[in-house]
């Protein structure tokens, strides 16, 4: 998004320090370490932060002087309390970018923070109307990730039929976490398992962490399914899609998880359309996944929790895979206009430079 704009890259989650090193990123891991052994560390300014408290000098020493505004990309409150204080630090401007919607951004804490933002993005029009109410606001802005090109670059599959020696490829791609789809992979799991009971045509691939560790501990080893781990470096990405033939968009079924989904939606989405490949969405259907899918009259949608329903789409999609890889290349290059990084691009200046 920030190519063609000078800028410098914080990021405050170790999850990504593999990622973060191989671009240079600069790790400024919030919260730290609350044992007392660290608070000298701490006063020299070689760690961050300390229970709560932020090192003036640790700022100065690692970020430039010279960067005229603080932009945000909020996925936990500690990530929002550390870009607030460093805007406030520096006295410039800070742009709110809420890349996902978690019910704590509606506290009063965050709330605040939120109202003092100098600009406010969210990723959908669903949760930009939420916040509006919730804030008072109606300057907020809406923008999602955009594909670059090379996705839609990525070349279509030719394949008449899907054999044990040539499998059929159901993938994942993004963090797993237990508490957000649980209940969703591990029916996809199920789903694959009485698939190859029958004939072994189908593989299920997962590619991102696992939160926490020991989630699909058993069920990542079945057979048929297979876990990668964290994508890296990011090369890899094209590759994966390049060789799946579906992806697959878990949403819970869980009553208490369908307010996060209706707001939210992947970020990776724009990019899953653009290599015109299927994509099945399993979830309720009020997400935000599901009204995108729907609106552009793309991808398979599954709005009841049932095995047997993932097993019957599956099965019709391998047996039909050529007449709805078709459809995808004739209706993603239309799709993509909403897409483009390049169209992303162009509105990320705009709301940068906003007076």
């Amino acid at each position: 998004m920030f190519r063609d704009i000078n800028h410098q890259v914080l990021y405050t989650d170790t999850a990504f320090k593999e990622y973060g090193d191989s671009f240079g990123y600069l790790l400024a891991q919030v919260p730290y370490h609350r044992s007392s052994r660290f608070l000298p560390s701490f006063l020299m300014g070689m760690t961050p932060e300390w229970r709560g408290l932020y090192s003036s000098s640790w700022i100065k020493k690692h970020l430039s002087e010279k960067f005229s505004s603080v932009y945000a990309f909020i996925y936990s409150t500690e990530c929002m309390k550390y870009a607030h204080w460093v805007a406030k630090k520096r006295k410039i401007p800070i742009i709110v970018h809420l890349a996902d919607h978690s019910p704590e951004f509606e506290l009063t804490p965050s709330k605040k923070i939120l109202h003092s933002a100098n600009k406010i993005v969210c990723i959908t029009e669903e949760m930009k109307s939420m916040y509006e109410q919730t804030l008072g606001r109606k300057d907020i802005e809406v923008l999602h990730n955009g594909a670059e090109q090379t996705c839609s670059e990525i070349p279509p599959i030719k394949v008449e039929t899907f054999s044990e020696q040539n499998p059929f490829v159901l993938s994942f791609i993004g963090g797993l976490f237990s508490h957000l789809h649980g209940d969703c992979i591990e029916d996809l799991f199920e789903a694959v398992s009485q698939i190859r009971k029958k004939s072994p045509w189908i593989e299920f691939h997962l590619y991102g962490q696992r939160q926490p560790a020991h989630f699909l501990e058993d069920s990542i080893h079945s057979d048929g399914c297979k876990h990668h781990g964290i994508v890296m470096p990011l090369e890899r990405k094209f590759e994966i899609m390049e060789k799946a033939h579906c992806f697959v968009i878990p949403s819970s079924f869980n009553n208490h998880k369908h307010r996060h989904y209706r707001y939210s939606f992947p970020t990776k989405l724009p990019e899953l359309i653009a290599s015109r490949r299927p994509i099945l969405s399993y979830g309720p259907k009020e997400t935000a996944t599901n009204r995108i899918l729907q609106a552009n009259n793309i991808g398979l949608r599954i709005h009841e929790r049932s095995v047997s329903k993932l097993i019957e789409n599956l099965e019709n999609l391998g047996s039909k895979y050529k007449e709805s890889s078709k459809y995808l290349s004739t209706a993603c290059p239309t799709i993509l206009k909403k897409f483009s990084a390049d169209c992303v691009r162009r509105k990320l200046k705009n709301i940068l430079f906003f007076k």
